[in-house]
């Protein structure tokens, strides 16, 4: 008996789901600093009914800007056990389904569909940037690579409604809505470069998509705006954003990368079909933002991933067809069986190669906040900020919430300073400048900076060890 597509779409789906929870569950603690904040602003929604608009813990006490949508959500939720662990892998392994329809789309093949929804369950940039991990990538990916779906098919009322709904439930929740204009933007540059004509009702609705983004992000971002200028897109981070090749291709996949600029030449140089050149506009888009330095590395390449596992979907279609014409046809269920095999080996594995088990032991935080004075601050890396914060509930030097902080550059320099640093006095005079009593360094920490411990700590008694993890300024 034949089994459905749609049954083993299903069981794709599970498969990933399994994968994904599998691994968030094998971590005691989430994989991502950044996640720590968004539980923070969910307790203190749940607590007074507002998310944190001054925060006493970050930078040593600053106003920040939040786009509450994402923690509202959630803290409804939140009786839910594990449910920062949960949602994220149900959302994550969504893109299994969204992925099947928007090739199915494309393609109007099963076989090719299904094996698309297969790559996009298991991709190795997953475990670096979604499970594990509860910020608001884990919907915006998904949101977005379905308001493309309803893009496609907004002469349907139904779409149309969704899109309008998505869009909107999209920009109140995380400023890379702006994504979606890059997107909606390069499908007009490569409509009219094929001459394609665009219908009326998607160019209203492009229209009423650029307002909404624009008006909604300068409403919620305004005094950020008026602190950067045009230099906001840039988020005021101190951090570098460097691309590495070789890195990249290996996070994104080999399959997806080598069929989805395949996909990409067929699809648009020899269809030309709309929903081919949406999919392009996506990888396009996405590429010129990474070049100008504009999105995330990471962020970049997620959405990217996700582009050209959907354009992988026309180059397993030819495959295929061009399978039937050949002698080999009456060998097309080995080949099935065989590309399952390497998607597994080349995809699966990786997935979970890439995984790392980020923090294993965070019991230095709560020491500290059952021996350490309120109002004093802990000097740790970056990366370690919010857990500080959440933690200890001690006030951290530097975090990742980089608008509107006051001088990151030259905290970050501080920090690494007093990883890195000779001078005793140095480390004295910034410890003071910021009200730290304490500096934390574990094993990750002095791995990282490829120290054995503290430089300076043999040269005065100003700096004394507390914990195996811990030291601290007592002059």
């Amino acid at each position: 008996m034949k089994i459905k597509p749609l049954r083993i779409l299903a069981i794709i789906f599970l498969l990933s789901l399994v994968f994904n929870l599998y691994l968030s569950f094998s971590s005691p603690y989430l994989n991502n600093d950044d996640s720590y904040f968004n539980l923070r602003v969910i307790e203190n929604i749940r607590n007074t009914g507002l998310p944190i608009i001054y925060d006493e813990l970050s930078y040593g006490g600053r106003f920040i800007v939040v786009q509450p949508l994402f923690h509202y959500l959630f803290a409804l939720f939140s009786f839910i056990p594990f449910y920062f662990k949960i949602f994220p892998a149900i959302m994550t392994s969504s893109l299994v389904l969204i992925s099947y329809f928007i090739a199915k789309e494309i393609t109007n093949d099963e076989t090719s569909s299904l094996f698309t929804a297969l790559l996009s369950g298991f991709i190795p940039l997953y475990s670096i940037v979604l499970i594990n991990q509860f910020t608001p990538y884990f919907i915006v990916l998904p949101l977005t690579a379905f308001l493309l779906f309803c893009f496609m098919r907004l002469e349907n009322k139904k779409y149309l409604i969704y899109f309008i709904v998505g869009s909107s439930v999209l920009v109140l929740m995380h400023p890379y809505s702006f994504l979606l204009i890059f997107i909606l933007l390069f499908y007009v540059l490569l409509m009219n470069a094929e001459g394609i004509p665009i219908i009326k009702l998607k160019k209203e609705i492009m229209i009423f998509t650029l307002f909404l983004v624009l008006l909604i992000n300068i409403i919620i971002f305004r005094r950020v705006f008026l602190e950067y200028g045009i230099h906001v897109v840039y988020g005021n981070n101190p951090l570098s954003n460097t691309l590495n090749i070789f890195k990249s291709i290996y996070l994104i996949g080999i399959i997806p990368l080598c069929l989805g600029i395949l996909g990409v030449y067929q699809g648009f140089f020899k269809m030309k079909k709309e929903s081919i050149i949406l999919i392009s506009s996506l990888i396009l888009g996405i590429l010129f933002l990474l070049l100008i330095g504009m999105i995330n590395i990471d962020i970049g390449l997620l959405f990217l991933s996700f582009g050209l596992v959907i354009a992988s979907s026309l180059s397993i279609k030819f495959l295929f067809i061009y399978l039937e014409k050949t002698k080999f046809n009456s060998f097309k269920n080995f080949v099935i069986i065989g590309f399952v095999f390497f998607i597994f080996l080349l995809s699966l594995v990786p997935t979970y190669i890439s995984y790392n088990k980020e923090f294993t032991n965070l019991n230095d935080f709560k020491w500290l906040k059952e021996n350490s004075e309120s109002d004093e601050a802990i000097i740790a890396p970056l990366e370690y900020g919010h857990m500080i914060s959440y933690f200890s509930r001690r006030k951290n030097i530097i975090d990742s919430n980089f608008l509107l902080a006051p001088d990151p550059k030259q905290r970050s320099y501080d920090v690494n300073l007093m990883y890195t640093g000779w001078s005793y006095n140095k480390a004295l005079e910034i410890s003071k400048e910021y009200n730290a009593e304490y500096i934390y360094i574990n094993d990750n920490i002095k791995k990282f900076y490829n120290i054995q411990d503290l430089k300076y700590v043999q040269d005065g008694k100003c700096i004394t060890k507390v914990k195996e993890n811990i030291y601290k300024v007592i002059c």
